[in-house]
């Protein structure tokens, strides 16, 4: 498995060739991989899904590319398809339901809101990142 992309390395990806599925459950496939900043694909099959659950310290925005499903925000069914964006702050229970098209397609974005242990572990990460000799080993 290569290496995540950092924050400071730009890259272009073309989500259609990186689409790929399983039919024991969906996939996760990472994209990016910033401080408190990350993309997925998610790819469903008609049937899979991800139980309903809740992030204390995570936004999360999911933007279909193909086929249909179903969100669960807070109880409430939001039908998605090509074209839909929902925005999911911190502390909203949700979960994804494949039941619509054979296959769906998700873009997920996320934010991880950053609170002092956190903000001081990426502190100590970027000055070990300049330390000569050894920095590279921190990247």
């Amino acid at each position: 498995m290569s290496p995540l992309p950092t924050w400071n390395e730009p890259k272009v990806f073309r989500l259609k060739e990186i689409a790929h599925f399983r039919d024991e459950q969906f996939v996760n496939e990472h994209l990016f991989d910033g401080d408190g900043f990350y993309g997925r694909l998610l790819c469903f099959q008609r049937g899979q899904h991800v139980p309903e659950h809740v992030h204390e310290h995570i936004d999360e925005t999911f933007d279909v590319l193909e086929g249909e499903g179903t969100f669960l925000i807070n109880g409430r069914e939001v039908k998605a398809g090509p074209g839909t964006t929902l925005y999911i702050p911190a502390g909203t229970y949700h979960a994804l339901r494949a039941d619509g098209t054979d296959r769906w397609i998700i873009r997920e974005t996320v934010h991880e809101r950053v609170y002092l242990r956190r903000a001081l572990r990426l502190v100590g990460r970027a000055f070990l990142k300049r330390l000569p000799g050894i920095g590279h080993r921190w990247r």
